[in-house]
């Protein structure tokens, strides 16, 4: 995704600066590549937080499937007592723990012990 960001990053200074005298005076090109920039760095600290929050919840996942018990919130979240869902990204109990009916618990809440 960066590579592509940054391709089209480049074009469109390009076609700023290639652009016909007339249509754009040197400060509004100016302006309009500053712009651009700014959206790119935008995107790309967007890009690296979604990247960092999805890797943490990979180890934390992992963990899970190891066996080890998760710290989330106030609940201890193991394999003997909660599912994962992959498509929620959540931490469900078993049917057998009733004293747990209706809690879910996000994985990017969790911590490893």
């Amino acid at each position: 995704m960066q590579i592509v960001l940054f391709l089209i990053f480049i074009l469109l200074v390009l076609l700023v600066v290639v652009s016909k005298k007339n249509s754009f005076s040197k400060n509004q090109k100016i302006i309009v590549t500053s712009v651009i920039a700014i959206f790119a760095i935008a995107i790309y600290v967007y890009e690296s937080n979604i990247e960092s929050s999805a890797e943490y919840n990979r180890e934390m996942v992992n963990a899970f499937r190891q066996g080890k018990t998760l710290t989330c919130k106030e609940y201890a979240v193991d394999k003997e007592k909660f599912l994962y869902v992959s498509g929620t990204q959540t931490f469900v109990p078993k049917s057998s723990e009733t004293t747990l009916e209706g809690v879910i618990v996000r994985v990017s809440t969790c911590k490893a012990d």
